[in-house]
């Protein structure tokens, strides 16, 4: 994910769990979250709340093959703009991070 959306344009910062997430300052500057449901440590739903709790208040969009009704229920009531199931196609997640950055996916 990280190789496509730079190669799209994106500034994209990648980290190897949320903690290394919650730790960067970056983060909390970050316009988009692209997070995975199952994570080392912290599931994706749960960092953003941990990103909420710190004040902020970018978009989010969650990426699983692990999604049920009860999990994506939970990830739309945390905030999650755009919830992808894997695999998806390459395109819907740049058409998901255009969304939410409110730019024209057709440029």
């Amino acid at each position: 994910m990280q190789l496509l959306l730079t190669a799209q344009g994106f500034s994209v910062r990648a980290h190897g769990s949320a903690a290394q997430a919650l730790a960067d300052p970056a983060a909390r500057t970050a316009d988009c979250l692209v997070a995975d449901l199952v994570m080392d440590g912290m599931d994706g739903i749960s960092l953003l709340g941990a990103m909420r709790s710190k004040k902020w208040d970018g978009s989010a969009i969650l990426v699983s093959a692990h999604l049920d009704d009860e999990n994506s229920k939970a990830a739309a009531d945390a905030g999650f703009a755009t919830i992808l199931r894997k695999p998806f196609a390459e395109g819907l997640l740049v058409e998901a991070v255009n969304r939410a950055l409110d730019l024209d996916s057709t440029t």
